[in-house]
């Protein structure tokens, strides 16, 4: 059923103007790499009539076509890409009856079907269930299994028919190599009584001539050898005989062999007849051959291209992320160098986009890359953009580009370009995007610009899509008045004097020819002459508007390097945080015990005194006993005292320390305890305080805090502060366990796409260029996530698909800035 719907499409006609659109825009280079990436003449067919589509179903089905075939390429599936040998005019002569197949037509047969039957027995195996699209074309074409067994069997791998096609054949050519072998015995005997008897050179060897085996005789000898002469050499010295005894044994091998050639004719014949019913499915068949092969090249320039297949829809729009002329691309490529992708964006309330900006400055590439895009999309292409783009369908595009000079027809470049644009006004609708670059060029500019506006305001009315580029400003304006209309500007950096390549939508460009003509060399006197004639404001005001973009763009880049330094420094704050909470924890605990401490130390001494007591009196008042227990108790007293005096100087110290300074201020040198921080007090408020150390202030409590003077404060700057050191190591540490592979399958979107943009921002700060996010194939669902998350990340230099051998789709490949 889809294989009838594709092949219907491909003769579909929508208004294409000019009729060489597609030399305009580039696409018949991407038809030519088609073709080389073919190997059948069938899938070249497919190339040639493969034309623009406008029902969306069926673009959908095309793209789905070549996803399952990038599946087959990145599972390892060892799909038949050879031997698909074009037999359709061999079909159409064995249609007609009493026609009979050739044996070298059956010897391109056999490894075509073999193909073939490998083909089918993959869409009935489970493998195929994740290539239903695929799966889907074989649906209906079926081809007897007989034909199959008989090819095999009437055909070797050397294109010859084996003796056990029939039991004639077998017979005869048993009967053929035994009158060989009699006559092959025979000839070695005369020929070596030939040379006893000096007939011919004793190196002569037995020949063949007209078929027939010969001996080499001497002249003057051919009447003592009987036999038929079937040739002499050039000189007329040495004849060619064929001995008399086996002309008759040679006649008969003659007749057996017209006898083979009839049975193989017989045989041939039998097998066409088994052959000529099934023709219709084997066409059917072939054409599949060509489709596939068509799909293969197709899924082939995908990967070579880096193209992506995007969500599309039934609307006149695209929004397109980091897309990328495949065509230019490549040949930066080859010279080392990068493209620089473009966002573009066409919407309901966007539906004209007018780029100015700098000659050379990339504004005719993106409108050829537009062109080129949405063709190949329109086309059943993969296309060349991030794949989270959206993108639409148009009914009808129309292109203006280059010089349209004819001499024959005696029109002029400007001529042309009014006829294009009649052409453009009458067919234009809701459903066509035009593409016009340097837009009312080619007359004088006040009434070029005149007649380019009122074209743009029609256009505008009939609601129509298109990307126009021009220098004129009245053109420029039309977006402030006209909804529908919006600016677009090439950026320009004033300091290096050069192009960016870079698309800014919403403000229209300048077209910096002063800055261009100063950087070629051209003459200052000219150059100021030039500007006292335009007013000089004007040329202030663009090279302001240009740099202060550019310098926008370098604010939010140092911003969001800034946010992330910040984070890590926030947590850590948020770590020292925790380890002083520990800290006073352990403080408040440590003074407990100690309490607990002397009271046990007080109820010893208690015990002590009450048993001293008890034992003078019941020794008595003996004074010996009395002594000894006296010099106990002072000594025990001497103990206490010592005891009590350790334990009040650490009391002392664990108050002082925890103790807030009372005689702070604004302007003194303080330091963090446990932290060993030094900084300057800069504010005090009722709940914390706030100091600097370095770069970086740290907002806390007084009681964390005591006062040092300045010399000492001197003193630990010179060394690498504690914090500092801590902070490097954190660094290092998180460096050092960093993994360069994130893996997230399994988690929830929302759960996934915050690991990412941790894992990023991590990257990001410790300077790793390049990582990879682990998210598997599945659905495609948290590929899709994760994809839009990254496509919204300025630290991201561009995303992709891992390599076919290292996980393809299941893993992206991310480069940082």
């Amino acid at each position: 059923m889809k294989s009838f719907v594709i092949l219907q499409a491909i003769f579909n006609k929508n208004m294409i103007y000019p009729s060489d659109f597609e030399n305009k825009i580039g696409f018949n280079h991407v038809r030519e790499r088609l073709n080389e990436l073919c190997i059948s003449e069938m899938g070249k067919e497919f190339v040639g009539k493969m034309c623009f589509c406008t029902d969306v179903d069926e673009i959908s089905t095309y793209l789905r076509l070549i996803q399952d075939f990038e599946t087959l390429m990145q599972d390892g599936v060892p799909f038949p890409v050879r031997d698909y040998n074009d037999l359709r005019e061999e079909f159409k002569h064995l249609a007609i009856d009493g026609t009979v197949i050739s044996l070298e037509s059956m010897f391109a047969l056999k490894p075509t079907l073999s193909a073939l039957s490998y083909i089918f027995k993959f869409f009935k195996s489970e493998a195929s269930e994740k290539v239903q699209y695929l799966k889907a074309l074989a649906e209906g074409i079926y081809i007897d299994n007989q034909i199959f067994t008989e090819i095999n069997r009437l055909v070797d791998d050397k294109g010859e028919m084996p003796d056990n096609a029939s039991p004639e054949l077998a017979e005869i050519r048993r009967d053929i190599r035994r009158k060989q072998s009699s006559i092959d015995h025979r000839m070695h005997k005369i020929l070596v009584e030939a040379k006893n008897s000096g007939w011919t050179d004793s190196t002569a060897e037995m020949t063949i001539r007209d078929g027939r085996p010969v001996i080499p005789v001497r002249a003057a000898d051919k009447r003592e050898l009987r036999g038929f002469i079937h040739d002499e050499s050039a000189t007329g010295q040495t004849v060619y005989i064929e001995p008399a005894e086996i002309f008759e044994t040679n006649n008969e091998i003659k007749e057996l062999e017209y006898a083979e050639r009839r049975e193989i004719n017989k045989i041939l014949l039998a097998f066409t007849k088994i052959l000529r019913p099934e023709i219709p499915n084997l066409v059917m068949a072939w054409r599949l051959l060509g489709l596939l092969d068509f799909i293969r090249a197709k899924a082939m320039l995908a990967h070579e291209y880096n193209c992506v297949i995007p969500e599309v829809i039934d609307e006149p729009m695209f929004d397109w992320i980091e897309a990328r002329h495949p065509l230019l691309e490549q040949k930066l490529k080859s010279q080392g160098k990068q493209i620089t992708p473009l966002d573009l964006k066409l919407g309901e309330n966007n539906r004209i986009l007018v780029i100015s900006g700098p000659n050379a400055g990339g504004k005719s590439v993106c409108l050829k890359t537009i062109g080129l895009i949405q063709y190949m999309l329109q086309c059943g292409l993969a296309i060349p953009v991030k794949i989270d783009s959206k993108c639409g369908v148009f009914h009808d595009m129309f292109i203006d580009i280059g010089d349209e000079q004819s001499l024959e027809n005696d029109l002029s470049t400007y001529s042309s370009h009014l006829i294009n644009m009649k052409e453009l006004m009458e067919h234009g609708n809701e459903r066509t995007l035009f593409l016009i670059d340097e837009f009312g060029t080619g007359t004088e500019p006040q009434l070029g610009g005149a007649i380019a506006e009122a074209i743009l305001l029609r256009m505008n009315e009939k609601k129509s899509f298109g990307v126009v580029t021009t220098h004129y400003a009245n053109l420029k304006l039309l977006a402030d008045n006209h909804p529908g209309i919006v600016n677009g500007a090439m950026l320009f950096d004033t300091r290096y004097l050069q192009p960016l390549y870079v698309m800014m939508i919403g403000k229209p460009g300048s077209s910096f020819a002063f800055e261009i003509a100063e950087k070629i060399g051209f003459p200052h006197e000219i150059l100021d002459s030039a500007a006292e004639i335009s007013g000089r404001e004007h040329l202030d005001f663009d090279q302001q508007l240009q740099q202060l973009e550019i310098e926008k763009k370098e604010v939010r880049k140092k911003e969001y390097e800034l946010k992330v330094a910040d984070k890590l420094l926030d947590e850590v704050v948020t770590k020292y945080k925790t380890q002083l909470a520990d800290i006073e924890k352990n403080r408040n605990k440590l003074l407990k015990e100690a309490n607990k401490e002397a009271q046990e130390i007080i109820d010893r001494a208690n015990a002590k005194i009450e048993k001293t007591i008890r034992e003078i009196k019941e020794a008595q008042a003996e004074k010996v006993r009395t002594k000894e227990l006296r010099e106990e108790l002072k000594e025990m007293k001497n103990n206490l005292a010592d005891e009590e005096k350790n334990l009040s100087k650490q009391l002392k110290a664990e108050e002082k320390e925890g103790a807030p300074s009372e005689d702070l201020k604004v302007g003194d040198m303080v330091c963090i305890n446990e932290l060993e921080v030094v900084g300057e007090l800069l504010a005090i408020s009722d709940t914390d305080v706030t100091i600097q150390f370095g770069d970086v202030r740290l907002r806390t409590t007084a009681d964390k805090l005591r006062k040092i003077s300045r010399s000492q404060a001197r003193k630990a700057q010179q060394n690498p502060s504690y914090l500092r050191k801590s902070i490097m190591n954190d660094i290092n540490e998180k460096a050092q366990h960093f993994n360069l592979t994130l893996d997230v399958r399994g988690q929830r979107g929302e759960e996934a796409v915050d690991n990412v943009a941790k894992y990023i921002d991590e990257a990001n700060f410790l300077s790793i260029k390049e990582v990879s996010i682990l998210h598997g194939k599945g659905n495609g669902i948290l590929r899709k996530l994760i994809r839009e998350y990254l496509s919204k990340q300025s630290c991201i230099q561009n995303f992709s698909d891992a390599s076919l051998e290292t996980g393809g789709a299941g893993i992206t490949r991310i480069t940082l800035k």
